[in-house]
């Protein structure tokens, strides 16, 4: 998870702390925007981290090879060097 997707759920557990401290406290009605705003957060979380996958999926599988080949092509280059 990034930073902002721990953010907003963060902020959606604490409104839903407070809510729950509230609605002891008071009626459903006056603590009722409390509630909404924990599921916003939770709303907002979902877009984010969906959001967040599908730029992940945009990327293409040959990059995310070339990459992975780069890292491996790198290793036993770093390992001969060592044994010099």
């Amino acid at each position: 998870m990034k930073l902002p997707e721990i953010l907003l759920l963060s902020a959606a557990g604490g409104f839903l702390t407070i809510w729950i401290a509230e609605f002891q406290r008071t009626t459903f009605a006056e603590s009722y925007w409390l509630l909404m705003l924990c599921l916003a957060f939770l709303l907002a979380f979902q877009f984010v981290r969906n959001k967040r996958i599908e730029r992940e999926k945009l990327v293409s599988p040959t990059i995310k090879q070339m990459v992975t080949d780069r890292k491996k092509s790198a290793e036993p280059a770093k390992k001969s060097n060592r044994r010099k």
